[in-house]
């Protein structure tokens, strides 16, 4: 029986291994790249960056993610070579400020010398989008070249509910810069960077799954709102925005992955058909199962082939899977599948298949992309 909205249910204690809630995110930062040689940190304003920068900055377009805390790996795990040139965090789930973000896009542009540019990236939340905003229109009267792309992939939200805001970004930009990001690292223009990281943005589309709430570590203990006795929440937020339903009793995952599937896959929606697979014929996809904090690899994989056998059965043959804690919220039991469509052997577009491909498979020197 599905329920269309949670009764509140008594709160119950968890905790959070910090020191000073305020001091987290630097304190997670420096731990990360104090003994990483591809790594260094701008603490004044939490960037993460790649150690080579000032060299590579000299020739090639340089990228930069952004999002609130609370997400870790992303985006810092993803900095380094063939990857991100920078990432930039906020407090826990709040947007970084505009400076942090300027920041950031000085470091990635060589001064007093020409540039390729720099591409900005981040979920489609307003916060984040504001501050850009600011950042970019100061950098851009400064002559830094800059293109930003938002993105949001989560198909929970449908096409009237989302209106002009859209979708809210999921992992969906994980996927599209790990594209994005290896072709920057072999000299493709900004243009081109930024026209592919727009194109894997408009084929992509991610649905979650919660069996439990955010806990903010706002203290060592803090409580955490609990759903009712075996019940899920599908399409929750990776901020605990509401989801699309809630269902009690707990289906099984046989069930719950043909559902989530068919968010993802149904061109027949109005409100939902975001990626555009034909409707006859066979199509290929990268599919990434995201923890979103406490959910194991062993759960993940189970939920991994459960997806491949169901997109298979709609003729979708998945052509690479990474699994894996990519975009968390810290530590929720709970995970999302993100598809990419590839591109067909005959679409004629700004990326083929096989180099789209090609790059899925660049090798990356990161703290947390699963090869």
């Amino acid at each position: 029986m599905a329920a269309d909205t949670l009764t509140k249910q008594p709160a119950r204690e968890t905790f959070h291994f910090i020191n000073d809630p305020g001091d987290a995110i630097n304190e997670a930062a420096i731990g990360l790249t104090e003994h990483n040689p591809n790594l260094s940190y701008s603490p004044t304003h939490k960037i993460v960056y790649r150690s080579d920068l000032d060299a590579f900055r000299q020739d090639y377009v340089t990228t930069i993610g952004f999002a609130g805390g609370g997400h870790e790996p992303m985006f810092a795990g993803f900095v380094g070579p063939s990857f991100l040139s920078c990432s930039v965090s906020g407090n826990i789930f709040a947007s970084p400020t505009a400076a942090q973000i300027f920041a950031a896009i000085q470091l990635c542009q060589p001064p007093n010398a020409p540039s390729k540019g720099t591409l900005v990236v981040c979920g489609n939340y307003t916060g984040d989008i504001l501050n850009a905003g600011l950042a970019i229109t100061r950098a851009t009267a400064a002559g830094y070249k800059v293109r930003f792309i938002p993105v949001g992939d989560d198909v929970a939200v449908g096409k009237k509910k989302g209106g002009k805001v859209g979708r809210r970004g999921l992992s969906g930009h994980v996927v599209g810069l790990k594209i994005a990001c290896a072709l920057a690292d072999q000299g493709e223009s900004l243009e081109r960077v930024g026209d592919v990281m727009e194109y894997i943005a408009a084929n992509s589309g991610t649905i979650a799954v919660a069996f439990d709430r955010v806990a903010l570590p706002n203290n060592v203990i803090t409580e955490i709102q609990t759903l009712p006795p075996a019940t899920i929440e599908l399409g929750l937020g990776c901020h605990g925005e509401p989801g699309l339903r809630s269902i009690s009793p707990v289906p099984s995952p046989e069930s719950l992955t043909k559902e989530m599937i068919t968010l993802l896959t149904d061109t027949s929606d109005p409100d939902r058909g975001f990626i555009p697979f034909p409707k006859n014929g066979k199509s290929e996809a990268v599919l990434l199962v995201n923890s979103s904090g406490s959910t194991s690899d062993e759960v993940l994989a189970r939920f991994a082939e459960l997806a491949i056998e169901e997109l298979e059965s709609r003729g979708i043959t998945i052509r690479r899977l990474t699994l894996g804690p990519m975009v968390t919220s810290l530590k929720q039991s709970g995970f999302g599948f993100t598809v990419w469509r590839l591109p067909g052997f005959e679409e004629k577009g700004v990326l083929s298949r096989d180099e789209a491909l090609t790059c899925w498979d660049r090798k990356v020197e990161t703290a947390a992309w699963r090869q």
